[in-house]
C-alpha cells in the first residue's frame, strides 16, 4: 500500500510542479469546453435575404410579413429587379433572394398556384438547407390558411368539413428543441480526454527519460505503478466533470434532471476507459511526441464523427455503426444525454456501464502485461 500511495504522491507532485500540465487538465479543459459548446451550438439566425416583389399587393406584403416575423429570417434589402436581387446573392450580401411574380394576388384569390421563386446561395449547403427547410414550411402555413378561409368563404368550414389533418408535435426532454443542450453534454466525451492525452505523456515521458526503468526495478508491483498513475487523472477528471456540470448549467442553461451521483460514476468508468486507452499508446511508442500524436488522433477524431454527438448513429452505415459502438465516447454520449435531458436512473444506463467497466478493465490490464513484457526484455 504504501508504495502505491508513493507513486500517487509523485504523480500529484508532478502534475502541481509542472504548470503546463496541471492548467492542460483543468483550466485548458473548461476552456475548450467553453470554446467547443459556443463553436458547435452556433444557431443560425437572421439570415439576411432580398424581397423583389413585383405584386406589391396586400397579400403579398401579408406573405413577406410571415418571414418577417420569423426570427430565422431578415428581410433586409428590397431589389428593383431581378439582376440586382441576384447580384446581392453572388456578392454575399445576402444569402437568399425572394422573387414575387406579378399576379401573385389574383392568382391566390382564384385558387390557382402562386409560384415564388427562392434563389440561394449554395456555398454553405448546411445553411442553404435550413433556408429551403424554413421558407417551405412558412409558405406551406401561408397556404394552409388560405385553404381554409376558401372554405370557410364557400361555408365548408362547419365542424364535420375542417382541414382533414392537425398535425401537433411534442418533443420530450427539450420541448424547446434548442441544439445546445443535445450537444453539450455530448462535448464532454471530448474534453474529457485531456486527462487521459497528459497520462499518456507522464509515462512517455519517464521511458523518454530511463525513468520507469528506475521504477519497475524496485520492489514495487506492475499494477501498483499503473494504479498510482492512474489516480491522480482519475480524480481531476472528476473534478472537470463537477466543473463541466456548472459550465452547462449557469452558462448554457442546460437542464440536469439526474443524479449526479450517477453522473461521477459513470463518468469514472469512462476516465478509466480512456486512460487505459492513453497509457496503453504510451506504452506502444518510445516518445512523447509519437503519443502526443497518435493519442490526439483517437481521442479526438472518433468522438467526433462516431461517437452520435453530431450524426446519430441509426444514420450510419453498418460498418460505421460497429466501429461506433466501440469507442468508449459513443456510450459516454449516451449516458450524458441520459442523465443531463432524460434524467435516466442507473439502470437504464447500465449496459452502456458495464460496457465501459469491462473495456477499462481489458485496456489497463494490457497495460500492465506491456509493463511486465517490458521488463522481462
Amino acid at each position: 500500500m504504501r508504495c502505491l500511495l508513493a507513486v500517487v504522491r509523485k504523480e500529484f507532485r508532478h502534475i502541481l510542479r509542472d504548470p503546463w500540465t496541471l492548467s492542460g487538465v483543468t483550466l485548458a479543459a473548461a476552456v475548450l469546453m467553453l470554446l467547443l459548446a459556443y463553436t458547435f451550438s452556433a444557431t443560425v439566425e437572421e439570415v439576411p435575404v432580398a424581397v423583389w416583389d413585383l405584386d406589391r399587393s396586400p397579400a403579398s406584403r401579408t406573405y413577406l410579413q410571415r418571414f418577417n416575423n420569423d426570427k430565422f429570417f431578415d428581410l433586409k434589402y428590397w431589389a428593383s429587379s431581378y439582376k440586382e436581387a441576384c447580384d446581392w446573392v453572388e456578392s454575399g450580401q445576402v444569402r437568399a433572394a425572394m422573387i414575387i411574380p406579378a399576379g401573385f394576388a389574383e392568382a391566390t384569390r382564384q385558387g390557382e398556384p402562386a409560384p415564388v421563386q427562392i434563389i440561394v446561395d449554395g456555398a454553405e449547403p448546411n445553411t442553404t438547407y435550413q433556408i429551403v427547410g424554413n421558407a417551405d414550411a412558412l409558405s406551406a402555413s401561408f397556404s394552409t390558411e388560405l385553404l381554409a378561409q376558401r372554405l370557410n368563404g364557400a361555408g365548408a368550414a362547419s365542424a364535420s368539413h375542417r382541414l382533414p389533418l392537425e398535425f401537433r408535435v411534442r418533443a420530450l426532454y427539450n420541448p424547446d428543441l434548442e441544439e445546445i443542450n443535445g450537444i453539450l453534454p455530448g462535448l464532454m466525451a471530448i474534453v474529457l480526454a485531456m486527462p487521459a492525452l497528459y497520462a499518456a505523456l507522464s509515462l512517455a515521458r519517464e521511458k523518454e527519460l530511463g525513468s520507469l526503468e528506475g521504477l519497475m526495478a524496485t520492489p514495487i508491483q506492475r499494477y501498483q505503478l499503473l494504479v498510482g498513475k492512474v489516480i491522480p487523472y482519475l480524480l481531476i477528471g472528476l473534478m472537470d466533470i463537477f466543473l463541466f456540470t456548472l459550465i452547462a448549467l449557469f452558462i448554457f442553461g442546460i437542464p440536469f434532471r439526474g443524479r449526479l451521483a450517477d453522473l461521477m460514476v459513470f463518468s469514472g468508468l469512462f476516465l478509466l476507459a480512456n486512460l487505459g486507452l492513453g497509457l496503453l499508446i504510451s506504452s506502444l511508442v518510445r516518445t512523447q511526441m509519437a503519443a502526443l500524436i497518435i493519442a490526439g488522433l483517437i481521442f479526438i477524431m472518433p468522438p467526433i464523427n462516431e461517437s452520435g454527438i453530431f450524426y446519430p448513429l441509426y444514420a450510419m452505415a453498418p460498418e460505421a455503426r460497429l466501429e461506433a459502438i466501440l469507442w468508449p465516447a459513443t456510450h459516454f454520449v449516451i449516458i450524458a444525454r441520459g442523465i443531463f435531458l432524460k434524467g435516466a436512473s442507473w439502470p437504464v444506463l447500465l449496459p452502456n456501464g458495464l460496457y465501459l467497466l469491462g473495456l477499462s478493465l481489458l485496456l489497463n490490464g494490457l497495460v500492465t502485461w506491456r509493463l511486465k513484457k517490458k521488463l522481462g526484455n
